[in-house]
């Protein structure tokens, strides 16, 4: 069954795996990935965030034949924040066999004195990482995009919900930047985030 990661230890723990794939301090248009993974597609960040993604996820565990994936958020801050302000952290184990149900009330799930601060209401940054490390998923809301990286074993790995990141740029980053996207940010993922052929 997935869990809520609550306590400093199991924390603590996950933190040390995120930390060996994942620039945590990092952020789009930027390298997020301090592993260099050959393979990236990307996805609607609001698709990533519902129920209908849990599918998604299942299908690429296995893949790899992972075991679980942990769901990170890392803004608002899992410590300085969430854990300061609730007592909890907003990461959480999910385990293959989880359900789209589970999936979609762990990201419904806040704080019981604050609702708002959901994963699905108050994230910013939230990663996704598989126990193999074989591949990890950034999204960011304020660019609209998750960006899956992955490893050869899935050079095959296809769906009609991936972009590539051209069009992930003309079709979900421009609809949020009201004044055009800056070129800089442009060749930016275009250079860290394309196919390399």
């Amino acid at each position: 069954m997935s869990k809520m990661i609550k306590s400093s230890e199991e924390f603590e723990k996950a933190s040390r795996l995120v930390s060996k794939v994942i620039c945590v301090d990092e952020r789009l248009p930027n390298p997020v990935f301090k592993v260099s993974f050959p393979n990236k597609v990307v996805f609607d960040f609001d698709y990533v965030m519902s129920y209908q993604f849990w599918d998604e996820l299942e299908k690429i565990m296995d893949t790899f034949g992972d075991s679980s994936v942990i769901m990170a958020v890392l803004d608002p801050d899992p410590v300085n924040y969430y854990y300061s302000e609730f007592s909890q952290y907003n990461w959480c184990v999910l385990q293959k066999g989880t359900t789209a149900d589970e999936y979609w009330n762990i990201l419904n799930q806040g704080p019981e004195e604050s609702p708002a601060d959901a994963i699905l209401s108050n994230s910013e940054i939230v990663i996704w990482l598989s126990s193999s490390l074989n591949w990890a998923i950034w999204g960011e809301r304020s660019y609209g995009i998750c960006i899956l990286g992955f490893n050869d074993e899935m050079s095959k790995y296809s769906s009609d919900s991936c972009f590539s990141i051209d069009r992930a740029i003309t079709d979900l980053v421009a609809l949020n930047f009201t004044k055009g996207i800056p070129e800089d940010v442009t060749n930016k993922l275009m250079k860290h985030y394309s196919i390399k052929n």
